[in-house]
């Protein structure tokens, strides 16, 4: 990106930001400016990450250097059944010369991610929210819509650009994708678990109960801050919305694509 580009970018970003920060009722953190900062130089220096793109096997490698940095122990029972229920997705996905792999990992933080390079974790916490193998197909194939639409790593280069690589690892877990990508990999998501014959519906069910269950649970404790990893059921819930921002034009166009989803389905025989 030219820098006297990047030079005028930044100001524009400070004279259009900082006064809604300063007059805003709630409490910004240092690291929601760094993550809006993050999306400015995402959208702006698109043709440059082309350039720089990573091949299918350096990515890989990255993905698997940077699970090697995560701080919590793993659960080869629950990954187990991640693979059974993601198997019938994977001939599904565009990136074939991408070699996924599951991983449950125990923490009380209620979460699912991607890192670059295929490779997915949900928290133990996530797997004993979801109720069926219908919803952790959806939560999957969200996950792994990030990496077939180059997500996870468009995600890594600028992340890496932030800071330090020590704390690249907690960055890509908690820092939020961006409102389009969100949308995206909602839709990708819902192809790949219909494709592999998936009940589409889940994914609306699944989003609003966590919703629900998160605004009642965390109404009490609001003032809470948000890095604080709490054991209560809101507090994890958080942890999962940090990262994957709710809202209501999520929640419609999930409704919108299911309703397109069962129009396009064949009628079954009575």
């Amino acid at each position: 990106m030219n820098k006297r580009f990047l030079f005028f970018l930044t100001l524009l970003v400070a004279a259009t930001v900082l006064p809604a920060l300063l007059t805003t009722r709630s409490d910004v953190s240092l690291a929601s400016v760094r993550q809006l900062w993050s999306d400015v130089l995402r959208d702006a220096d698109q043709p440059g990450m082309r350039l720089t793109r990573l091949t299918a096997s350096e990515e890989m490698q990255l993905g698997a250097d940077l699970l090697q940095t995560k701080p919590w122990p793993e659960d080869p029972a629950g990954a187990a059944r991640l693979v059974r229920v993601a198997q019938p997705m994977l001939p599904h996905v565009h990136r074939r010369d991408i070699t996924y792999q599951f991983h449950v990992v125990q923490t009380p933080m209620f979460n699912a991610f991607a890192l670059p390079g295929g490779q997915i974790l949900v928290t133990d916490a996530m797997l004993g929210f979801v109720q069926s193998d219908d919803e952790l197909a959806e939560v999957l194939g969200h996950e792994m819509a990030h990496v077939d639409l180059r997500h996870a790593v468009e995600h890594y280069q600028y992340q890496y650009r932030l800071g330090p690589l020590v704390e690249l690892f907690h960055r890509l877990a908690t820092m939020p994708f961006s409102a389009d990508q969100e949308l995206d990999a909602d839709a990708e998501g819902l192809r790949l678990a219909v494709a592999a014959g998936y009940d589409p519906a889940a994914a609306p069910a699944l989003f609003a109960r966590m919703r629900q269950q998160f605004h009642e649970a965390a109404a009490p404790s609001a003032t809470t801050p948000a890095g604080e990893i709490a054991h209560s059921l809101g507090d994890a819930l958080a942890s999962y919305f940090r990262t994957h921002p709710p809202s209501e034009e999520r929640a419609r166009r999930l409704r919108e694509l299911v309703a397109a989803t069962r129009a396009h389905q064949p009628a079954q025989k009575p």
